[in-house]
């Protein structure tokens, strides 16, 4: 596929409303046909903005199943990934947005998963490999591991997908998307307000940038839902010659589209200029995997 010299790219800091997956089906609507009408080419949502994050009476181990995902979760395709999937189409644009996923086999197994769509149709899923731990989270109680680390071509290059804690604690999934060529890493985000975490999601949305030479994108939930506050800054990052590093766009603490304009051509030149697949001591450090 030849791929387009430039990207717009938009991450929406979103605010769903817990447990009305028609409201929130209707917010991304309005914001994707937004951020097209701004020029942006890729728009991304948090995670699970579809349904809201937060696990509905799961408040310990021995708590029930989380009704609320149950009952809103779909699956893939499915009427909102086909909705979502139409307006990417008539947009012309790539939409990836995060909701509940409920196995096409076993309606009982539920994934949090990210969905890209875009003008060719359903591109894929990615399924969030990581749970976050309890006792400060609880998906782990209503959700199953994916189990695939996948890449999407699109007309903007190659999109790697990672879903919140995956993309923050776990640096090996987005080295290995890199290596099967993405140039932007997606980070569909539900990570709750705390002590420095506004700069914690731009750190580390650097981090992932400048390590592997790729440009990053995190989108993350704002608000309150039930109990948990989320605090937004949603922010896009990545190589800007001769900057190893640089934040393009980084949102506030309200609703809001954060957008940035990127060059895949000068990302291309940086690659070659810093070709650290080319140096890289795979054999040793497969060794080392292995042995641990």
């Amino acid at each position: 596929m030849e791929y387009r010299e430039t990207v717009s790219v938009a991450c929406v800091n979103f605010c769903p409303e817990w447990g009305d997956k028609t409201t929130n089906l209707s917010k991304i609507k309005t914001f994707s046909k937004q951020a097209a009408d701004q020029g942006n080419n890729i728009i991304i949502f948090p995670e699970l903005a579809l349904t809201g994050y937060e696990c509905g009476e799961m408040t310990d181990p021995d708590g029930k199943s989380c009704s609320m995902h149950k009952e809103m979760a779909e699956t893939i395709p499915g009427p909102s990934t086909c909705e979502i999937k139409n307006l990417a189409q008539n947009l012309d644009v790539y939409i990836i947005f995060g909701m509940p996923e409920k196995d096409i086999i076993n309606p009982d197994i539920l994934y949090i998963s990210s969905v890209i769509v875009g003008p060719e149709g359903l591109l894929g899923t990615y399924r969030k490999l990581h749970l976050a731990p309890l006792p400060r989270f609880t998906e782990s109680l209503c959700f199953t591991p994916g189990n695939e680390i996948p890449v999407f071509e699109t007309r903007y290059g190659t999109i790697g997908i990672l879903i919140c804690f995956d993309f923050y604690f776990y640096p090996e999934l987005a080295r290995i998307m890199a290596l099967k060529g993405a140039d932007l890493l997606v980070n569909t985000s539900a990570s709750a307000t705390g002590p420095g975490k506004p700069y914690f999601i731009v750190q580390q949305t650097g981090s992932r940038a400048t390590e592997n030479c790729v440009y990053a994108a995190s989108a993350n939930l704002v608000g309150k839902e039930r109990s948990n506050s989320y605090y937004g800054h949603s922010v896009i990052a990545g190589p800007l010659t001769p900057r190893p590093a640089f934040i393009f766009a980084e949102g506030g603490e309200t609703e809001e589209i954060v957008s940035a304009t990127l060059s895949l051509k000068k990302l291309r030149v940086r690659k070659e200029q810093l070709n650290w697949q080319k140096d890289r001591q795979t054999e040793l450090i497969n060794a080392e995997l292995g042995r641990l």
